[in-house]
């Protein structure tokens, strides 16, 4: 319609971030979030440490949402091959088409917080049809993949601490290197849907941990009591 020339048509496709718009971008906040320290205000800053959080070299994929939305996924990674650094995409395996065809990272982590469809529904609410059935299309593609892999379980006490044994036959077909058993944090939005009582233990997390060992070809090989967290390694 004459008059509109400057607003983008409702039907017009938005364009994508250009991948060097978004890591430099990224350097750029990076680094002003960082101003307040530096080592010439406060000289108990060691400069070294400084310039390198200044020139971060590690890049993690990861958003809110579902960073496999983005159309240049692929170019991204290659960007980050191209500045040397290293990339770590996180996902929660709802497009495995996007995860089969892409430029593999340098290490993905897939989300994975359910023995059962009906546990999957009740604690993740998908928005989108047949999420369980992409997430198992997800977890099979990792025994095909050359890249460093991880299955990332955030562990709910209560909700999804149960039938280790289904856990583990899932986790026996998908192969990933590693298996993280990280406890839930009562932060954030979670707070309006789950209690502090569903925060477990490390006690609880390393028990956990444990009896998957114990029903699976992975050994526990490391953990970290602050972040409530045990590594699984595969056998």
């Amino acid at each position: 319609m004459p008059g509109d020339e400057g607003f983008p048509s409702q039907l017009q496709k938005e364009v994508p971030d250009e991948p060097a718009d978004i890591l430099d971008n990224a350097i750029f906040e990076q680094r002003k979030i960082l101003d307040g320290y530096n080592p010439v205000c406060h000289p108990k800053v060691i400069p070294k440490m400084y310039e390198e959080a200044r020139n971060p070299q590690h890049v993690a994929i990861s958003l809110v949402g579902e960073p496999t939305g983005y159309e240049r996924l692929s170019d991204l990674i290659v960007e980050c091959d191209q500045r040397n650094w290293t990339s770590y995409l996180v996902s929660n395996g709802v497009n495995p088409h996007v995860l089969e065809r892409i430029v593999e990272p340098t290490q993905l982590y897939i989300s994975f917080v359910a023995p059962d469809k009906k546990t999957h529904q009740e604690l993740c609410r998908p928005s989108i049809p047949k999420a369980w059935e992409r997430l198992q299309d997800s977890l099979t593609l990792l025994s095909t993949l050359s890249c460093s892999t991880v299955v990332r379980m955030t562990l709910v006490a209560g909700r999804n601490m149960h039938k280790i044994p289904e856990y583990a036959k899932i986790l026996d077909s998908a192969q990933p290197d590693f298996i993280e058993c990280k406890a839930y944090m009562h932060v954030g939005g979670s707070m309006q849907r789950l209690s502090r009582e569903n925060m477990p233990s490390m006690r609880e997390i390393q028990t956990f941990a444990e009896k998957l060992a114990n029903e699976s070809e992975y050994r526990v090989s490391n953990e970290d009591s602050v972040s409530r967290v045990v590594l699984l390694t595969r056998i």
